[in-house]
């Protein structure tokens, strides 16, 4: 094979593939993209979740949350399952702290691990508050649109 057929034939062969690779980026832009969907959840105005009492538990799709209004009227979620095994934490509004029954891990309010056996802090989730409506959303995977 001479030189410049050789050439020729790269060339094309690298136009060809070159080509196929950005339709298949066009095709399927999701398969090459790193960025995840986010799942958020509008729940309701800060009035009508905290009417009486100063924290929630949500069950939403095999997962738990837990929001709560802090003193100074700022709302917080954790994800409710303890970082050391899973099991769900609850909110004690006495000792204003998390317990994971479990294991007897103890969290403070900001979620961080105080006793027991978890290591790492609760996973604390974004809630935004809509400007128009004032509806609460929470963002479960803290991906924000």
């Amino acid at each position: 094979m001479k030189r410049r057929v050789f050439f020729e034939r790269l060339i094309t062969f690298g136009a060809i593939s070159g080509m196929s690779l950005i339709s298949l980026f066009g095709v399927f832009p999701s398969f090459f993209s790193t960025r995840r969907t986010s799942t958020k959840l509008v729940l309701g105005t800060e009035e009508e979740l905290f009417k009486q009492t100063s924290f929630i538990t949500k069950h939403i799709d095999n997962r738990t949350f837990i929001m709560k209004k802090t003193a100074e009227g700022t709302i917080e979620a954790f994800d409710a399952a303890c970082t050391h095994a899973g099991c769900p934490v609850q909110w004690n509004e006495i000792d204003q702290t998390f317990l994971c029954k479990c294991h007897g891990g103890i969290f403070d309010a900001q979620g961080l691990p105080l006793a027991g056996p978890p290591k790492k802090p609760l996973n604390k989730l974004t809630v935004k508050k809509r400007d128009i409506t004032e509806e609460l959303i929470i963002y479960l995977d803290n991906e924000q649109e």
